[in-house]
């Protein structure tokens, strides 16, 4: 298996799609086409941006749950685009999400310890 197909390679940093989608929504409502880019600029994704239509899926499912809601922009030329913003479920779940990233980062900091300390080992197995 090669290094890149492998979840070693953070592949699986994926799955912080919805805090990102809610962090950009915090400073207020954007066209789901911004909500794209600008969570593929996050640093925990910008090796590997996100589809942007996963990125729609994930700003409708958000919808149905209530954490967005959205409104058809008709101004300007061109078709209508919806506007997302953020609910007050899902500025609860932002902050839900702040925890939850604090509790990843110190068992990350604790297992790259952990990890490190077996790397440098000089006793900590054979290869093969």
């Amino acid at each position: 298996m090669e290094a890149r197909e492998c979840s070693c390679s953070g592949r699986t940093l994926g799955k912080l799609l919805q805090p990102g989608v809610l962090a950009v929504l915090a400073d207020g409502p954007l066209h789901g086409y911004r909500v794209a880019r600008q969570v593929a600029g996050l640093a925990v994704l910008r090796d590997q941006p996100p589809d942007p239509r996963g990125v729609y899926r994930m700003l409708r499912e958000m919808e149905r749950g209530g954490l967005l809601v959205s409104t058809w922009d008709l101004s300007g030329a061109g078709p209508a685009r919806r506007r997302y913003q953020l609910t007050a479920p899902g500025r609860s779940c932002l902050r839900q999400w702040v925890c939850t990233l604090r509790t990843y980062r110190s068992a990350i900091d604790e297992l790259l310890t952990e990890t490190s300390r077996a790397a440098r080992s000089r006793t900590a197995g054979v290869d093969r």
